[in-house]
């Protein structure tokens, strides 16, 4: 089927603008500013978290494709994830680690930690089946949101609907796998803020 450009275009825009490297790094700053008391506390969590967690999976990741082991940058062959989903998972884990003892405020913590068994349990079931990176990362932000900020932030969940749309418009995924992605990390992001102590009111 020929695809409409308008809505091609829109499409690419729409997962452009909510891919994981860039809804990640616009959640993470606000989330370090509002913690944050002071520019001594913003600065070695933002670059803990930002080395770890983003640029050293974005370089592996573009060496990667430099090397022409991946097709694209969002490695759209579900046999091109798994490694790239594990270095993230790892790296995420050691962020983790240096937050921990940089005494971060808990919820930098815990999203560090979100974020490493995010990681993980996408690069498992990757193994098997391909499901949307773009969808579990915005609905686990969304959902970071509602524990942290109140149930006013709920209306980031129908960010999901266009979002799931130009997944499947652009031919990456299927409506199972990007409602899989979302769902995943909405159930792990909630366990994890249960474990840790947090009271999930609805």
């Amino acid at each position: 089927m020929k695809h409409n450009k308008f809505f091609s275009y829109l499409a690419f825009s729409i997962s452009a603008l909510f891919s994981p490297y860039v809804a990640a790094t616009i959640f993470v700053v606000a989330i370090i500013y509002t913690y944050a008391n002071s520019i001594k506390q913003f600065l070695p969590w933002m670059l803990t978290f930002f080395s770890f967690a983003i640029i050293v999976p974005g370089f592996y990741i573009m060496w990667l494709l430099e090397a022409k082991k991946i097709s694209d940058i969002h490695m759209a062959d579900p046999e091109e994830r798994k490694i790239p989903l594990l270095v993230t998972a790892l790296s995420s884990v050691v962020a983790a680690i240096i937050l921990y003892f940089l005494e971060a405020a808990r919820p930098v913590f815990l999203i560090s930690v979100i974020y490493a068994i995010n990681s993980l349990a996408i690069a498992v079931i990757t193994q098997w089946w391909k499901i949307s990176v773009h969808t579990a990362m915005f609905s686990s932000i969304a959902t970071i949101c509602i524990v942290l900020f109140g149930i006013d932030f709920a209306w980031l969940y129908l960010i999901l609907i266009p979002l799931t749309w130009s997944r499947i418009y652009r031919r990456r995924h299927t409506i199972w796998q990007t409602c899989a992605g979302a769902f995943l990390t909405f159930i792990l992001t909630l366990v994890i803020f249960w474990v840790f102590g947090y009271s999930l009111k609805f």
